[in-house]
């Protein structure tokens, strides 16, 4: 299962794990939408997944896949329009 199909197993939504976090919104949907982020995080993410649903999900019990660390995640490429689209979608969800 990836990052984003377990947040919407669990009705999560962007902003409650921006705001959960304190975590660029550009990373946060970066890990939602392309599966990438820095390991700092992704650790983060999943912790405030794990939080939110009851449900421990973390790089040691493997429950979560297709993840791709990156030092230098390319935060650039969620353009303004997108995040401002992509918050919107997740206040309506």
């Amino acid at each position: 299962m990836t990052f984003r199909e377990a947040r919407l197993r669990h009705n999560i939504t962007l902003n409650l794990l921006i705001k959960d976090t304190n975590i660029d919104p550009r990373a946060v949907i970066l890990l939602d939408q392309q599966n990438q982020g820095t390991p700092e995080h992704v650790d983060r993410l999943l912790a405030s997944l794990s939080r939110l649903s009851g449900i421990e999900y973390s790089r040691r019990i493997k429950n979560i896949h297709a993840i791709t660390f990156k030092l230098h995640p390319d935060y650039e490429s969620v353009t303004p329009d997108q995040l401002a689209a992509e918050l919107k979608r997740a206040g309506d969800e």
